[in-house]
């Protein structure tokens, strides 16, 4: 499996970014191949504010998949819609995504047991 990240980094106006956030989510999460959508708030790291206010995960069964995602017409108007959101603003990461575990009742192994 095959993920696209994109990193947003703090924007200058956190208002204007929520407000213009929902067309891009639109455009993005409708590239032909995306098996799965993950979006986090990032608050803060161990040093206080993180570097990095949002990220957005889109996972692909393959990097050809992905490839194909950011080549079509609805990767080209994702493509715009995060310019029209982030200019210089972002990160894009390609990654194979290795493993992906969904514990039993969201816990660690050595409390697998426990009721």
């Amino acid at each position: 499996m095959y993920k696209l990240t994109v990193l947003f980094r703090n924007p200058p106006d956190i208002t204007k970014f929520e407000e213009t956030w929902p067309a891009f989510v639109i455009a993005a999460e409708a590239m032909p191949g995306v098996l799965r959508v993950e979006v986090s708030s990032s608050l803060s790291g161990p040093e206080g504010l993180a570097e990095f206010y949002k990220i957005h995960e889109f996972y692909f069964a393959s990097r050809a998949a992905l490839d194909q995602a950011m080549m079509s017409e609805e990767g080209t108007h994702a493509g715009h819609a995060l310019q029209a959101l982030a200019p210089g603003g972002y990160t894009l990461l390609f990654a194979e995504a290795q493993e992906d575990i969904v514990r039993a009742a969201g816990k660690p192994p050595e409390q697998q047991g426990e009721t």
